[in-house]
């Protein structure tokens, strides 16, 4: 099992509770696929340094998970087709 890091861009215009509810969703998304979640930091709303899908602000959630290599395909495959998530990036910590 690889040590990952993603970071997510929430959608600012979403309710509090709807975005908690999608950072849930992803968290169940990594241990239905056999990870395991380590650590939650959410940032808050920030200013984009350009606009994505015509939003110039964001909210920013870091998470640190655990979870085979081979899985992780199917994890940024799930976020990218969820339009709630602007942007993600998800960085293996082992290099």
């Amino acid at each position: 099992m690889g040590n990952y890091e993603g970071v997510f861009i929430l959608d600012p215009d979403l309710a509090q509770e709807s975005s908690k509810n999608i950072v849930t969703q992803i968290q169940e998304l990594i241990t239905k696929n056999g990870g395991r979640v380590e650590g939650l930091q959410e940032w808050g709303k920030k200013r984009m340094t350009y606009k994505i899908k015509k939003r110039q602000d964001g909210n920013y959630v870091l998470l640190t998970f655990q979870i085979d290599s081979l899985q992780v395909k199917k994890v940024d495959q799930s976020l990218r087709l969820n339009d709630q998530v602007l942007r993600h990036l998800l960085v293996n910590k082992n290099g």
